[in-house]
């Protein structure tokens, strides 16, 4: 491939549509065929060619504007070559762009537009991946288009399999035409009895979270009640939109009957446990303490076994608040302590995990966090936030276990950043087991500043909140469900604009711009925010150092520090927030190369079958550096 230059165009198309199923992700072997491309570029494509070119590099993360930019200049912008595509030719190159989020917009709304004029072509597939398309641009596409297509579609809807069904959803509801026909038979169709045994958990999430961005929580309740009465289990990503939409609703029943589903597909006393605890936190947070020691109480009485040192600590607080000192020391008599035995057993999880590389753990996901759990409430003093990340880290020393925590000088980084900002409120996106959410907290609490911790996978959010509680913090830090596209701007609604003063970035590293743009278009950032990033160097995040160093940032610094337990370089890279400079310019297209071998290594590193060596990351860091 490194000598493409010498290949006819038919060869290279097929190469490229060979490389993106193979799942091939290597950077020299498709800028070479990028360079040997664009010699072709002024020859008549076939429609064929011209998707299969832009279909195979998006579908492999690699983002090349010069060359998409080339296309859409040379293809996708002449009407009379478009109208040659078929339906899945048009689809495939608009759900391309989308999936490396390369905007263009006279080409897409080409495409719309010849979309509109075959519609009567289209199956269930085109349909979802058109509307999926311009939603996760956020492109509204020409007037009345997207409309007309979801009504040719509605037509069409016994033709959908669940799949589909959920992509149309989601999208017409993120597009705002949440009044369109298609949408109400959709929701409608996911909860018959012949449908929703075959959405899976990731389908059943989009649906709910369709329902919640359109106000339909009727129907969002008949797809869940659907789910239970076919014996399914709605999974951890169906309950991660289906708690989120608890927590950003105003109904506290609402929030408290989904939890409880959660707690009852959790099938392990240890989980149903952690998951009621956080149950009664946020209803203490709702204002509804009685209600919280409630929950407690009936827990107690329903299954003796699913209790803990935080049940237990919260009865004492709860009971403080509401009068019910005398009910609480009965129900702290008969509690007793937790089974040791049963603690450090694996734990038996009824939900199916998130996480593509926690799949093959089967019953057993989560039992390293809930293990990390116990590590706390034995080794560390409660209401001792310094004892509690201590905990954490013997735990994970002494077994040689690597947790996905910012711990060792990167803790260092964290708290001191907290403690001299003296920020009012902290955004952390990541929360995993609450480490740092606990070391933020205890920096900004002397002062009354808090915490929003951000979290997707709600059995995560589940044991942060017991971490948070046992550590004495839950005053301070708020633990909120879902992606941060969802979240971020339920943020704007419950503490304001301009109202976070520092942001700590922790989740995948090249999406840390995109959620930073996201907060910079709702306004949340103040004048002056500190924003913290880990893991810069390794894996990467070269798209955010562009958008620190060129964008409403000033004194842009990389630290360096070492990884916890791995001993390899890490940067945390942070920057102040200045708006009143110029918006961040277009960065370079070796940027984006970088950024895609960043996710490279970064999927690499979640299986131990094709893991990088450590001369690999050395290797890689040095040409990231460089």
């Amino acid at each position: 491939v490194l000598r493409a230059d010498s290949f006819p165009l038919g060869t290279l198309t097929m190469i490229c549509y060979a490389f993106a199923k193979a799942d091939f992700r290597e950077g020299d072997a498709y800028e070479a065929l990028s360079s040997a491309l664009s010699r072709h570029l002024e020859e008549d494509m076939r429609p064929i060619d011209v998707c299969n070119i832009i279909w195979s590099f998006c579908t492999v993360g690699y983002r090349d504007d010069v060359l998409f930019s080339q296309l859409c200049a040379t293809h996708l912008c002449r009407e009379e070559l478009v109208n040659q595509f078929t339906p899945q030719d048009l689809t495939n190159t608009t759900w391309g762009f989308c999936k490396v989020a390369f905007i263009h917009r006279p080409a897409m709304d080409l495409l719309a537009n010849v979309s509109l004029n075959q519609r009567n072509r289209f199956e269930a597939i085109h349909f979802s991946n058109l509307l999926y398309s311009f939603a996760m641009l956020r492109l509204p596409g020409p007037p009345g288009v997207l409309a007309t297509m979801a009504d040719a579609a509605a037509e069409r809807v016994h033709r959908f399999d669940g799949g589909n069904l959920a992509i149309a959803a989601w999208a017409l509801a993120t597009l705002g035409l949440g009044d369109c026909k298609l949408l109400g038979l959709a929701l409608t169709r996911a909860a018959m009895p012949d449908m929703c045994p075959k959405l899976g958990s990731r389908a059943l999430s989009m649906i709910v979270l369709a329902c919640q961005k359109t106000g339909r929580l009727e129907e969002q309740d008949a797809l869940l009640a659907a789910t239970q009465a076919a014996g399914l289990g709605v999974g951890a990503s169906g309950f991660s939109a289906a708690v989120m939409a608890g927590e950003q609703s105003p109904d506290a029943n609402r929030e408290r009957r989904i939890l409880s589903l959660m707690s009852e597909e959790a099938n392990d006393d240890r989980m149903r446990a952690a998951v009621t605890n956080s149950m009664a936190v946020r209803l203490w947070k709702r204002g509804l303490a009685r209600e919280a020691f409630a929950v407690l109480k009936d827990m107690r009485a329903a299954n003796p076994k699913c209790w803990s040192v935080v049940s237990s600590a919260l009865v004492a607080r709860l009971a403080a608040e509401c009068g019910a000192l005398e009910e609480a020391a009965v129900l702290l008599a008969e509690a007793g302590g937790s089974n040791e035995a049963e603690w450090e057993s694996p734990v038996k999880s009824g939900i199916h995990p998130m996480a593509a590389t926690r799949q093959n753990e089967g019953g057993h996901a989560y039992t390293r966090e809930f293990m990390t759990l116990h590590a706390v409430f034995c080794g560390a003093t409660p209401g001792d936030p310094d004892s509690c990340m201590a905990a954490v880290e013997r735990f994970a020393e002494s077994r040689s276990l690597w947790l996905k925590i910012t711990a060792w000088e990167k803790a260092t980084v964290v708290h001191e950043v907290a403690k001299l900002a003296k920020p009012r409120l902290v955004l952390e996106i990541g929360a995993y087991v609450g480490y740092s959410a606990t070391n933020i907290a205890r920096a900004v609490r002397p002062h009354g500043g808090r915490v929003a911790s951000l979290e997707v996978d709600p059995i995560h959010v589940t044991i942060v909140r017991n971490m948070v509680e046992y550590a004495g913090l839950s005053d301070t830090v708020d633990v909120w469900t879902g992606y941060c596209y969802d979240v971020i701007p339920h943020m704007l609604r419950t503490y304001g604009p301009k109202s976070i003063d520092m942001v700590f970035m922790d989740q995948k590293g090249t999406r840390f711009h995109t959620d930073l743009e996201l907060m910079e278009e709702l306004d949340l950032l103040s004048d002056g925010a500190v924003i913290l990033a880990d893991n810069v160097l390794k894996p990467g995040a070269p798209l955010y150092i562009w958008h620190l160093a060129k964008g409403r940032y000033h004194h842009c610094t990389a630290v360096s520090v070492r990884e916890f337990l791995l001993q390899s370089e890490d940067w945390m890279v942070m920057g102040f927030h200045d708006s009143s400079r110029s918006s961040t310019p277009v960065p370079p297209p070796n940027l984006h190369r970088l950024a895609f071998e960043s996710d490279a290594f970064r999927k690499r590193s979640m299986f131990d079958g094709v893991a990088p060596s450590k001369s690999d990351w050395w290797k890689f860091s040095q040409g990231f550096v460089d």
